[in-house]
């Protein structure tokens, strides 16, 4: 493949057109000032495609990156569409290069070498389910055309069916062809087993080796077709661009004497002495949902006062009657204390701990791929669920109901944006890449807080996120709603000031080379019962950053906040590191009064550190020191005494297996778990029964607490 594209270069500090050609055979990407250069042979510079990585910038469609040899190159194209030419084209080159891409066995059949087809039956069948799937969203749109209210709707629908449908043929067409391809390596099986049959024949073992060279060079031009198909600007050229083949590949990636490139700052790598792949589950043999070896004593006896809390907390849980799992050899932890102690180890550098496990990786991904599918390692997760880390947003509860004692609502609303941007650094705080468990369908995490400054009452309520709580803690509740998509939906209230939040949220992961994008989809919404406002609000973007070596976190992107009650206001932008540098985490928002069009309120600053705000006097004072205030400490109740699906005692095992660093052990028990989820998913399908939520209903695009405190009578 070859091509225009920009490239940055530090001396012009600009960007510069060149004419780059993609050396698939030997992995390098070529670059000239000109294409008439490039016919000459006068070379600009060179990238080595051996061990690199490509980047994408998530806010722009046109830039991209090749990371390689400690260096990384800039480009731009001049369209979404051009640069995702290229980036599928340098993909496979990289790939089949760094040795983390390999066909699958199927992909050839040759001569004398059986081929197991269970991958490609695999994929037929979801080829079908899609098929079914489309004609299912084809078959709603055609009812839509039949029932719109106006003419211009319908004629829109359509011509959307129309479209719909001619894709659909396409798809029905594709799935007949990958049914007569299997036919195709099915017979060339055959072939093969025959060939084996009569291996003494020297002449017919000679055919095979000849015919194993000629499909496999077969098979290279074919995969070079699909790069070259990958430009709809192919074109004939002289010879003197069929002598690039042949260039020797530079030991290392090289520009111009005049063009050095942009270099982004090397993050030092912790070095971490224990190896997370040292031990080996003991009890693996045991089937998903075999019972534990049963105990030799009575199980309801009285626990003697020499037991450790971790062996009574576990003999509990047996108890409890849930479906049993295997044993992973922690009878005597105290799963509560370890569920408590939240600080989390980096992952340290993760192309020298664990290059093996990242290249496989690697080769199931491509730049912008979806990762709702992609299984990540272990060790990359930290020890709570993704419930409980949104209860980490109500770390500093007296900062949550310090809005109901204000006067004005622009009091009001200055101080509710001023808990908004608060809350993110109790729930990511330690900075550390790492990823929460995915709640599974059904999963609830609930705890309290007390409110530093505001004593207990003595009156407790009898419903709510937490029964049993005083009217002057703040209590919370999160279930996760739907599995397709993830959505967690959770609410928080305190009783005595009258106030609530209720949100939900679903992510979408992609893959973006150098990094991993969380975008979240949803709102939340504080609710002031005494003041009758509410205030809405979306959530940032989150991004682990240089996954390929020390992954560290940031928030990016713009968010609103306003009351409709009111009129006020507050536009929020979390500024991501740019993509040729500059700093991370930092924060500008304005606040506005309805009607005034110049902000009352500029915040800027870091929202991990500190926020200064400049009034409209002109007056510039610290805003929030997030780092400053010490944290509330959440109040769970036992984990002995919780359900079969509260988040702590679901993940416990995974959770103790994490902190004592046996990472085959918390694959293992989080495997079990989720092959539950599969089951309990096929069953209800069997059954034709669709999953109830327990705390939370869909109210349109939203989901409500069932029993929010508005609804209810004062305690």
């Amino acid at each position: 493949m070859e091509g225009p594209l920009s490239k940055w270069t530090n001396v012009m500090q600009g960007w510069q057109y060149r004419w780059f050609v993609l050396n698939e055979e030997n992995g390098t990407l070529s670059y000239y000032t000109s294409r008439d250069k490039m016919m000459k042979g006068q070379k600009r510079g060179c990238v080595r495609l051996l061990g690199a990585v490509m980047g994408i910038d998530d806010e722009n469609d046109s830039l991209f990156t090749v990371t390689v040899d400690n260096k990384i190159f800039h480009f731009q194209a001049r369209d979404e569409q051009e640069r995702d030419r290229w980036i599928r084209a340098l993909e496979i080159a990289i790939h089949r290069h760094s040795g983390y891409y390999r066909p699958r066995a199927s992909k050839l059949a040759v001569a004398g070498t059986p081929v197991s087809l269970a991958d490609f039956d695999r994929k037929i069948a979801e080829a079908d389910q899609y098929l079914q799937l489309m004609i299912e969203q084809i078959n709603s749109i055609g009812k839509k055309a039949e029932t719109a209210e106006t003419t211009e709707k319908r004629d829109q629908l359509r011509a959307v069916l129309e479209s719909a449908n001619a894709m659909l043929e396409t798809v029905k067409h594709g799935v007949v062809l990958l049914q007569m391809a299997k036919s195709q390596i099915t017979s060339s099986q055959s072939s093969g087993r025959t060939i084996r049959a009569s291996s003494t024949d020297p002449p017919s073992t000679a055919r095979s080796e000849t015919d194993s060279a000629t499909s496999q060079a077969a098979a290279r031009s074919d995969d070079r077709n699909v790069v070259d198909s990958a430009s709809s600007e192919e074109e004939e050229i002289s010879d003197n661009r069929h002598s690039n083949r042949n260039i020797i590949v530079p030991p290392t990636s090289y520009s111009s004497s005049d063009e050095d490139e942009f270099y982004e700052a090397q993050e030092n790598s912790n070095d971490h002495d224990a190896s997370p792949f040292n031990e080996q589950p003991k009890h693996l043999h045991q089937h998903l949902h075999q019972k534990p070896k049963e105990e030799s004593e009575p199980a309801q006896r009285r626990p003697s006062t020499s037991e450790s809390a971790g062996s009574r907390t576990h003999r509990a849980l047996t108890d409890a009657g849930e479906t049993p799992q295997p044993n992973y050899d922690d009878d005597n932890e105290d799963f509560d204390a370890v569920c408590d102690d939240t600080a989390e180890t980096d992952v340290g550098n993760l192309q020298e701990e664990h290059g093996s496990v990242l290249m496989h990786l690697l080769s199931q991904v491509s730049i912008g791929m979806d990762l709702t599918k992609v299984t990540l390692p272990t060790f990359i997760l930290e020890r709570r669920s993704l419930l409980e880390m949104y209860a980490d947003f109500f770390a500093h509860p007296d900062d949550f109901i310090a809005t109901t004692e204000l006067k004005t609502p622009e009091e009001r609303m200055i101080s509710v944006v001023r808990y908004y941007l608060s809350a993110f650094y109790a729930a990511r705080k330690s900075g550390v890449a790492k990823k929460p468990y995915n709640p599974i369908l059904g999963e609830t995490f609930r705890c309290r807080w007390d409110v530093p400054g505001l004593g207990h009452k003595g009156e407790q309520v009898a419903d709510g996120p937490f029964p049993g709580s005083d009217t002057n803690q703040l209590t919370f509740i999160a279930e996760q709603v739907s599995h397709h998509p993830p959505v967690s939906a959770f609410y928080a209230e305190h009783p005595g000031k009258k106030v609530s939040f209720g949100a939900h949220i679903w992510t979408k992961s992609s893959f973006l080379g150098l990094s991993i994008g969380v975008h979240n989809v949803g709102q939340g919404c504080v609710k002031l019962n005494e003041h009758g406002e509410e205030y809405i609000m979306t959530f940032p973007s989150g991004y682990g950053r240089s996954i390929m070596t020390t992954p560290w976190v940031e928030l990016g992107g713009k968010v609103k906040v306003n009351c409709p009650q009111t009129g006020y206001y507050a536009d929020i932008d979390f500024l991501t590191k740019g993509f040729f540098g500059g700093k991370a985490h930092r924060i500008s928002a304005e606040v506005f009064r309805p009607g005034f069009k110049k902000p009352i309120l500029t915040i800027k600053g870091e929202w991990n550190g500190v926020m200064t705000a400049r009034s409209l006097s002109g007056e510039e004072k610290i805003f929030i020191d997030v780092s400053a205030k010490p944290e509330v400490k959440k109040q769970c109740q036992l984990i002995a005494e919780q359900g079969d699906r509260e988040s702590r005692r679901l993940w416990r095992h995974v959770t103790v297996a994490l902190k004592r660093n046996r990472i085959n052990m918390a694959t293992a028990a989080k495997r079990w778990i989720e092959q539950r989820q599969r089951d309990e998913t096929k069953q209800r399908q069997a059954a034709n029964v669709s999953w109830q939520t327990s705390c939370f209903e869909q109210v349109g695009e939203n989901w409500v607490y069932k029993n929010a405190l508005h609804g209810r009578k004062a305690p």
